[in-house]
């Protein structure tokens, strides 16, 4: 169940969180008082928060705690009657509630002179849950007790532990120390069960009735609570029931051992009541109004969900927890690698590159040496002044497709300047033109139809241009625009009465040389143990038709 938002959340100076409230619906139920408050105004006009017939001083849902004012017993000698006052002996009995006393933060105090007091279980307990402890206060001489001011060990005060999980106590004095004998000095004794960090001995306490008059006749106690008497493993299994409702909450066994109940808390990081729907709420710890800077380094804290983190600053490195930042020498390191790693990388891919093109026209110049060495200037002059023969130039990848890879049965012979090998190549149309022109049997390899079609004369011209544009030497080949000013001559030529009989022959010239019939001759090639090569050239072969 959740409480209303009418419910009251505070009364006078006490504040009321959930699970605590006053009135219906606005408290835990639990079947006890534990939860139940009331906002009550007092006799002096001010609104006070009881819890039963208890004043509550304060509440914490964090710690789960209850803070409640517990009287001072005073027993004190009556002039008037000159014997001891009766004692009315406090007692206190929360077994209607799930409220335990803390051992640790609360102490049975005693203040006096000749005073010996105890505390123990309430009347009615029985067995194993019976218990009794006390203290002795003394006074050696008034100058010894105002030493004394702020020590409670002993001289005017003692004090001394009380057993865990204490749901009940009384109070009460021993008869055979009194004060009537010392009445003129120290007149009352007092005994209180009191949170220790909120008393403070002072001699005076033990002279007058300040200790009384200053503190209204009570002092604060410190009350552990806890949520109904089952453990955490058990109160899960009834989800409608269970107490930790919000998102981020943990569930805590109490402190007091099995069947005490249980304590919801918000997880490390949040803040806030894990009693309520989202009522854990993230810490920003890089909050420093609100906190003290958890990072070491200013500037360096970054908040997180239920947490944080120190983190240097970009392009610095070091611990920002407790400890400093610095320039990040490992990654400039690691730049200054990478750097040199990538220009050793480029300066070696520029040198093999440079090493390439440099063996590259090394090679090529030892050919060409080669070449020239070997009379390769020679032959392409013979080439030039023999226009009657047809020369050709062919690469070593022809010479091994003629020869089937200088296979050795194709040998023919071998010398002292290399081997001999037969090959196989397709007919060269060229070569056979050049030849039937430089030997005047121009006719015999034309069609008949392009004889018939254009004069001879004309068919001549037409062979004679077509055979300077064959030309090994490009000084002597003629240029495009020539060879288009001397057809445009023969075009009009052919226009004449005596060349037209033959203008289909000079057609059929100009757009192709005639179809053969694609044949194979057997010729001789020559290989030399020194690879005589032009360029990409590796061999040079000498054929003419026959």
């Amino acid at each position: 169940m959740q409480p209303s938002e009418t419910c009251l959340r505070r009364c006078g100076d006490v504040e009321i969180p959930y699970p605590f409230g006053v009135g219906s619906g606005c408290h835990l139920e639990t079947g006890d008082w534990t939860f139940v408050l009331s906002c009550n105004r007092s006799a002096d006009g001010r609104l006070r928060v009881y819890n039963y017939e208890i004043e509550v001083v304060d509440v914490s849902v964090r710690r789960g705690q209850l803070r409640i004012y517990s009287a001072i017993n005073p027993w004190c000698y009556n002039g008037s009657t000159s014997a001891m006052n009766g004692q009315s002996n406090w007692w206190y009995d929360m077994s209607i509630t799930n409220f335990r006393i803390n051992d640790a933060l609360n102490r049975f105090t005693v203040v006096g002179c000749n005073s010996l007091a105890y505390i123990l279980s309430p009347n009615g307990t029985a067995g194993a849950d019976r218990y009794m402890t006390g203290c002795m206060a003394m006074c050696p001489g008034a100058g010894r007790l105002e030493k004394e001011n702020g020590s409670c060990a002993g001289v005017g005060c003692c004090q001394t532990a009380i057993p865990a999980g204490l749901n009940g106590y009384q109070v009460s004095f021993e008869e055979k120390f009194n004060t009537s004998a010392i009445a003129g000095f120290s007149r009352c004794s007092y005994a209180v069960l009191v949170e220790a960090s909120a008393f403070d001995f002072r001699a005076s306490y033990v002279t007058t009735d300040e200790f009384m008059a200053s503190n209204g006749g009570q002092l604060p106690l410190v009350l552990d609570w806890a949520i109904g008497n089952k453990t955490c493993e058990e109160a899960k299994r009834n989800a409608s029931a269970y107490a930790c409702v919000s998102a981020n909450s943990e569930c805590v066994d109490s402190r007091y051992g099995r069947g005490r109940g249980y304590l919801c808390n918000c997880s490390a990081g949040y803040d806030g009541n894990p009693y309520l729907l989202d009522g854990c709420q993230d810490i920003n710890e890089c909050d420093e109004s609100r906190f003290r800077y958890p990072c070491s380094v200013p500037g360096t804290c970054v908040n997180t969900p239920g947490g944080f983190t120190c983190t240097c600053p970009d392009k610095t490195i070091g611990n920002a927890y407790n400890g400093t930042c610095g320039d990040n020498k490992s990654q400039l390191g690691w730049k200054i690698a990478i750097g040199i790693s990538s220009g050793v990388v480029i300066l070696i891919i520029t040198a093999s590159c440079v090493y390439m093109i440099h063996a590259k026209r090394r090679l090529a110049k030892i050919k060409r040496e080669h070449f020239r060495q070997h009379g390769g200037l020679l032959l392409f002059e013979e080439m030039k002044s023999r226009q009657g023969l047809s020369f050709a130039l062919f690469t070593q990848e022809e010479l091994e497709q003629a020869t089937n890879r200088f296979d050795e049965r194709n040998v023919i012979g071998k010398g002292g300047n290399g081997t001999v090998y037969r090959g196989t190549i397709a007919k060269d149309n060229g070569a056979v033109f050049l030849l039937a022109v430089g030997e005047g049997r121009l006719g015999e390899i034309l069609d008949p139809q392009i004889k018939g079609e254009q004069s001879m004369e004309v068919l001549e011209q037409v062979a004679e241009l077509a055979k300077q544009c064959l030309e090994i030497s490009g000084e002597k080949r003629p240029s495009m625009r020539e060879v288009a000013e001397e057809l445009d001559r023969l075009g009009k030529l052919s226009l004449h009465p005596w060349g037209q009989p033959n203008s289909g022959e000079l057609a059929a010239l100009l757009g192709g040389s005639p179809s053969m019939a694609a044949d194979s001759d057997q010729i001789e090639l020559s290989t030399s143990t020194r690879n005589i090569s032009f360029s990409d050239t590796a061999y040079i072969g000498i054929r003419s038709p026959r």
